[in-house]
């Protein structure tokens, strides 16, 4: 029987949520104790204002998280050809053809 990749398995998957507020907590804790604020709030708007926002990718991450990411399109063409089949002028109008779509 062959091993499969896919499907259900140990350790697959999203982790707990319980998992991800603990960590969350955590990163809150250190940064009320990094800034001395009171809560935690007031914490991780030090942390944006002081720390992200003075990077471009920083200030990218901010923007993604405030107006949504913008989605990445992916052209694909496939001529379903083969290349022993195509003379010099179609080879020639085929990578025109792809020059002006990118």
């Amino acid at each position: 029987m062959e091993k499969t990749k896919g499907g259900a398995r140990d350790g697959a998957g999203r982790k707990p949520k319980v998992d991800e507020e603990k960590v969350n907590n955590l990163f809150s804790i250190a940064l009320k104790e990094l800034y001395d604020k009171e809560t935690d709030d007031e914490a991780k708007i030090h942390f944006i204002k002081k720390v992200l926002l003075e990077s471009q990718r920083g200030q990218l991450f901010v923007a993604e998280h405030v107006f949504g990411k913008a989605p990445q399109e992916i052209k694909q063409t496939n001529f379903n050809i083969e290349a022993k089949d195509l003379d010099d002028a179609e080879i020639k109008r085929i990578k025109e053809a792809l020059d002006n779509a990118y």
